[in-house]
């Protein structure tokens, strides 16, 4: 819904986790900024609308999570909250942990995607979780408030996402495979569940885990040990035993400056923060218990956030979404929505810029991602000024256009993307001076990283603007 200068849409947010899935309901409130570059809509509000219940991640098996339970529970959740799919406008269903690396996972998040509303994506990527449990859990905001750097550990059932925040803005990332359900029992303490990450432990604990072996509570612990401490080598860039060195998931944190606090979020920190005391048969309250010695040992200042087991949720259903300036040009909004398109980045001097430079830029993009021009939908990606007169835009135009014979003769969608206000200028451009006449979508204000996957929705507030959705479709092998 829209008046003029501002826009209402309703945000769906579900996380299918290592140890839980949960989903939310969020309303984001959109209003007309005039900046120095330009004019366009910013997220101004965020609501929550409905909390939906956490429910234990259903498996078939070790390697396959239940798709037929996810979707009986969603349809439960939509009716209590009373929303229908045709309600949902925008919001993200992400795949995260342990459960990123069932066989089933890329199909299973692109399935409840398609199920949970018209123009929800599917995401994953251990990086891309750590900045929005950050923004979830609250702490990018109390980071902008106090004006200070605080780091964000996200601790679910099979990782822990780090994320440095400074001033409000994620400076640097991580993740390492430390979680609370890595290994879990029965009542009889028998061993039911084993992630791959655990058997690194196997060495240091003299163990060989297998399915039916009973652990006991000082083995439970000792892990719990273990586990906190390669997770605090990494928070404190001391990466150094082998253990945590073979717990990595991504690079490790390279940050200069000083914490300020550390803020920790997900199902563990409900034990960090004497929230909850119940066992789930798995390492979870020994972890946390864990991670509390090491910080009273260290004497950390902690900060509490907003919230702790739905953090990642919440960043879902409330930090996926970006709008793009108001000087759009889309030839066919019937071409839109359009989902998962990978972004390329050529790399341009935007001093020299010649139709020839700008054609090789693009192929010389293609062919360090092995993309075939024509056999698939691409965005292309721009950052700075592109040619400040009707001249230099032509010229990028017709550079853009001589990179892609085929999209344009098999009339594939042309998508472009600008940091700067100048989309609807290149693409009444490009429609005047070149033979691509149609299917031409250059969307402006819009922040997105080579290799990244965006989502287009159909243009809103009466054409003025288009929710862009930037994720990473990142799923491990």
């Amino acid at each position: 819904m829209s008046e003029g200068h501002t826009i209402s849409l309703t945000s769906c947010g579900i996380d299918v986790g290592t140890t839980t899935s949960h989903l939310i309901f969020s309303k984001l409130k959109l209003e007309k900024i005039y900046t120095p570059r330009g004019v366009k809509f910013e997220v101004t509000e965020r609501e929550i609308l409905f909390k939906g219940k956490i429910i234990l991640t259903p498996l078939i098996d070790g390697l396959n999570i239940n798709y037929l339970k996810l979707v009986e529970f969603l349809k439960e959740e939509y009716e209590r909250a009373n929303v229908s799919m045709d309600d949902i406008d925008t919001g993200a269903v992400i795949i995260t942990g342990e459960s990123a690396k069932k066989e089933n996972a890329e199909d299973l998040v692109k399935s409840l995607a398609h199920k949970a509303g018209k123009f929800v994506c599917a995401a994953a990527g251990p990086n891309f979780e750590s900045v929005i449990a950050a923004m979830g859990s609250g702490a990018s905001l109390y980071s902008k408030k106090a004006k200070n750097t605080v780091i964000n550990i996200d601790i679910g059932g099979g990782t822990s996402n780090i994320a440095i925040v400074k001033d409000g803005e994620v400076v640097e990332a991580s993740c390492v495979n430390v979680g609370g359900r890595l290994l879990a029992f029965d009542d009889q303490n028998k061993i039911i569940r084993i992630e791959a990450p655990i058997r690194n432990l196997e060495d240091k604990m003299g163990i060989k885990f297998d399915y039916g072996q009973v652990i006991s509570e000082d083995q439970k612990r000792g892990m719990a040990k273990i586990l906190a401490e390669s997770l605090f080598e990494v928070l404190n860039q001391k990466v150094e035993s082998k253990i945590a060195k073979n717990l990595l998931m991504t690079n490790p944190l390279d940050y200069p400056g000083n914490i300020d606090e550390f803020v920790f979020s997900g199902g563990v920190a409900e034990y960090i923060y004497n929230k909850t005391d119940k066992d789930y048969g798995d390492l979870g309250k020994y972890l946390g218990e864990a991670i509390v010695k090491i910080v009273n040992a260290q004497n950390i200042k902690l900060h509490e956030p907003t919230e702790l087991i739905r953090a990642t949720v919440i960043g879902a259903g409330q930090y996926t979404l970006q709008v793009s300036g108001v000087t759009t040009h889309i030839s066919d909004p019937e071409i839109l929505p359009i989902h998962n398109i990978p972004v390329l980045e050529p790399k341009l001097d935007n001093k020299n810029i010649t139709e020839e430079s700008v054609m090789k830029a693009i192929l010389k993009s293609f062919n360090l991602f092995d993309v075939k021009e024509g056999d698939e939908i691409i965005a292309l990606s721009f950052k700075g000024a592109i040619g400040g007169s009707y001249a230099g835009l032509t010229t990028f135009a017709k550079g853009v256009i001589d990179a892609i014979p085929n999209t344009v003769r098999m009339e594939k969608p042309i998508i472009l993307i600008f940091d700067r206000d100048i989309g609807n200028s290149v693409g009444n451009v490009m429609k005047r001076e070149t033979e691509a006449k149609e299917n031409i979508i250059s969307v402006d204000e819009i922040n997105v990283q080579e290799g990244d996957f965006i989502d287009i929705d159909k243009p809103k507030a009466g054409g003025q603007v288009v929710p862009v959705v930037v994720k990473s479709l990142v799923f491990s092998n």
